[in-house]
């Protein structure tokens, strides 16, 4: 190993450390996994976000035994050093190929469980490898489009998948308050900008969409929210949030945050009627909710003007400026408090545990109370030293 990637295995190190020592959730789990070994004899593949907070996940859940596998879901949201610490920890870690690679080279260890996001992974085995699907044991999925996908696959599906997205914690606290206050801090310290009096438009009134427009009217932005369906739209307005139109929003919006949760939720001709030097971001779990390629291929001038900032003057159009590609913008930058997501990898962990043991029937199955409240008292329990779960 060089001596770049031993110190950015030693940060990574570093950071779980850190990470642990104020909300030691995962530990505790851990000691529980490392004397019951509920993963012995298996292979787990997990598709994920290789963050420090999927090496601090990934330390723990291989103390239950097993081997497991691991594909970065994104480059972008790919960190070198967590790549170099569960290397060093002997896992294999697939990254950097084209996407259908790294899936490939991940079904080539035959996991009996895997952890995704977005169903991609999950996808790739039923479409290509139809034969191996039918002797998998199980599978969960993470998130809201992953979800989506899912269903539309329901028939296809001959084994069971633990769908913890739509369980009461994840939108409760990551999406919530996880991603709602994670967000506006990386806006902040990629741009410098003073978040309050900046006004701000949030695409989407779901879960992520209420935590981004709760944080953004707490730190003092004038917050209007786009939404297409009508309850939701009427949640916004008894929230006390101005629901106007895209256009209408676009045209005054200073920043301009999607969390729809699908693809092409701002297309460039959106963008082109929006306000000269609107900054966009993308709070939703794939890279396509802002046409970015539209946006490179309409500009006559790029800016690279900091770290994951770019600033695009449009031919005819307004000057445009991207924080983190157009990818998850908390991701990218490993923003916000770990906890919200702790805890929703602890709800991956006890769920991934129940699921080794066989006792769910194929197709789709929303994460269940029992799961959910041993989670929450491994939380509490974290958060208070004194307490025992």
């Amino acid at each position: 190993m060089s001596r770049d990637a031993e110190d950015r295995a030693l940060e990574a190190e570093r950071e779980v450390g850190r990470i642990n020592a104020f909300f030691p959730i995962l530990p505790r789990l851990g000691n529980r996994w490392a004397a019951s070994r509920p993963w012995e004899g298996m292979t787990i593949a997990l598709n994920l976000h290789l963050t420090s907070l999927t090496a601090a996940l990934v330390r723990e859940l291989q103390l239950g035994g097993g081997t497991f596998v691991v594909s970065g879901a994104s480059p972008a949201t790919t960190h070198a050093g967590t790549v170099e610490m569960l290397r060093n920890e002997g896992i294999e870690v697939y990254t950097g190929r084209g996407r259908d690679d790294r899936f490939a080279a991940v079904l080539d260890h035959k996991p009996d469980l895997i952890v995704d996001v977005g169903f991609e992974l999950v996808n790739a085995l039923l479409d290509r490898r139809p034969k191996q699907a039918a002797d998998t044991r199980g599978a969960i999925e993470i998130t809201r489009s992953g979800i989506t996908r899912l269903r539309q696959r329901a028939d296809a599906l001959p084994f069971p998948v633990l769908n913890i997205n739509d369980g009461r914690l994840k939108n409760a606290v990551e999406n919530r308050h996880g991603v709602g206050e994670a967000l506006w801090q990386a806006v902040a310290q990629l741009t410098g900008m003073h978040l309050a009096g900046r006004r701000v438009a949030v695409l989407g009134y779901g879960p992520v969409g209420k935590g981004l427009a709760m944080y953004a009217r707490a730190a003092g932005m004038a917050v209007e929210v786009v939404e297409p369906d009508p309850v939701r739209r009427l949640f916004a307005h008894y929230d006390g949030f101005v629901t106007p139109a895209l256009d209408e929003a676009l045209a005054r919006a200073g920043v301009v945050v999607t969390a729809t949760g699908r693809g092409g939720a701002l297309t460039l001709e959106d963008v082109s009627k929006a306000r000269n030097g609107v900054v966009l971001v993308n709070a939703g779990h794939g890279g396509d909710e802002i046409d970015i390629k539209g946006i490179k291929d309409a500009a006559e001038r790029v800016d690279h003007i900091g770290e994951q900032v770019v600033r695009y003057r449009l031919e005819d159009g307004p000057r445009v400026t991207v924080l983190g590609g157009g990818h998850p913008l908390n991701i990218v930058t490993n923003a916000g408090s770990p906890e919200p997501v702790l805890l929703h990898f602890a709800v991956l962990g006890l769920a991934l545990e129940r699921l080794a043991k066989g006792s769910f029937e194929p197709g789709e199955t929303i994460v269940d109370d029992a799961i959910e409240a041993e989670a929450a008292a491994f939380a509490l329990a974290a958060l208070n030293p004194t307490a025992t779960v």
